[in-house]
């Protein structure tokens, strides 16, 4: 299709994040793409169908300098590094993205976030945590109402906006992940996605709690010989940082980890070789289903919990926002060798790319 096409999202190599524009850009082989990184993402995609312009791209070093004249200036005029007025069609494919801000303002909100002109397609995200009902309206009645199609990937969302005829709802869009070409065993191995706690709003989950829950899961799993992998989906979010801490309050010889840098294909590989996945990332759950493993999911947010739900899984939930609740021991043997058969979701994610197919394919 002709027209220029622009990717909006979170690209800070957070694993989830790098899997959608991964989905995206196999999906569509034949179409060009472009989007915006602060940082260095040429690596990470091994296609010629994606444009990415960074810190250190000509046109955007153009615009910080003229920024940084204005700002000489006392000048409130700014030009945006991510501009989405010259583009046909812009797609925003990130889950989290719909969380009310702390500093939330309607008119700079609109203005900067969604000044298009072109058709906005929405995909894959979920709607929250909100408490400002102006925050609610302006996205029903001048966002998603103004969108060509708006796909959420939890029910909550969807059931929110469901008015509108334009918005629909499809499974998490990482179940329609091709998993062919990723290793998968069942090696005796746990993989514990660990995240940083100030991230998305989280203050009011105690780190260092956390941090010695993560370490009841390790000595736990030791004692049943298993072997036991960390595992950072962002470095950007701090999770290489806590993963480390941790590590040394735990003081472990045996627990290994894994950074996720870019390699999107190195980190699938890695989960895959283990027999079963706790989740405290969002998408290593979702991971770990597809990839039929036994899935321990610690939610920090209602955004897990919903999709739980919506896929009637039955196994053992922590949930760290009730630290009182989170006792390990309480693992049963039916818990390890519980999978859900997710070949419905698979099929049904694939509809997050309904209105898409009909323009690409």
């Amino acid at each position: 299709m002709k027209g220029k096409k622009y990717l909006k999202g979170y690209f800070y190599k957070n694993l989830g994040d790098d899997l959608f524009v991964k989905i995206i850009l196999e999906r569509y082989k034949n179409e060009k793409f472009e989007m915006y990184s602060s940082i260095n993402y040429k690596k990470v995609y091994k296609t010629d169908n994606l444009k990415i312009y960074s810190n250190w791209n000509i046109e955007v070093i153009f615009k910080r300098i003229i920024n940084l004249i204005l700002r000489l200036f006392k000048s409130e005029r700014r030009i945006k590094l991510e501009d989405y007025i010259n583009y046909d069609i812009i797609i925003l494919i990130a889950g989290s993205f719909f969380m009310e801000p702390k500093d939330f303002n309607p008119k700079i909100y609109f203005k900067n976030i969604f000044n298009q002109k072109g058709n906005l397609y929405i995909i894959g995200s979920n709607f929250g945590p909100f408490n400002d009902k102006e925050y609610f309206n302006i996205h029903k009645n001048k966002i998603f109402k103004n969108a060509i199609d708006v796909c959420f990937r939890d029910k909550y969302s969807y059931n929110l906006f469901k008015e509108l005829p334009n918005v629909r709802y499809a499974p998490d869009i990482i179940f329609s992940l091709n998993t062919e070409n990723i290793k998968i065993t069942n090696r005796n191995r746990v993989i514990i996605s660990v995240i940083n706690c100030k991230k998305d709003q989280m203050e009011f989950i105690n780190q260092d709690v956390y941090n010695k829950k993560i370490c009841e899961f390790i000595n736990f799993f030791e004692k049943m010989n298993y072997e036991v992998t960390l595992i950072s989906f962002s470095k950007e979010q701090g999770d290489e940082g806590i993963i480390n801490k941790i590590i040394k309050m735990c003081r472990s010889k045996k627990v290994s980890k894994y950074f996720y840098r870019g390699n999107i294909d190195e980190a699938l590989d890695v989960i895959g070789d283990s027999r079963i996945v706790v989740g405290t990332r969002f998408h290593a759950n979702i991971l770990g289903l597809i990839m039929n493993k036994v899935v321990i999911p610690i939610a920090y947010s209602d955004k897990t919990l919903n999709v739980l739900n919506d896929i009637n899984f039955k196994g053992k939930v922590f949930d760290i926002r009730k630290m009182d609740e989170f006792d390990v021991k309480c693992i049963t043997s039916k818990d390890l060798n519980y999978k859900l058969n997710v070949d419905i979701q698979k099929k049904e994610a694939e509809k997050h790319f309904r209105e898409l197919d009909k323009i690409f394919k």
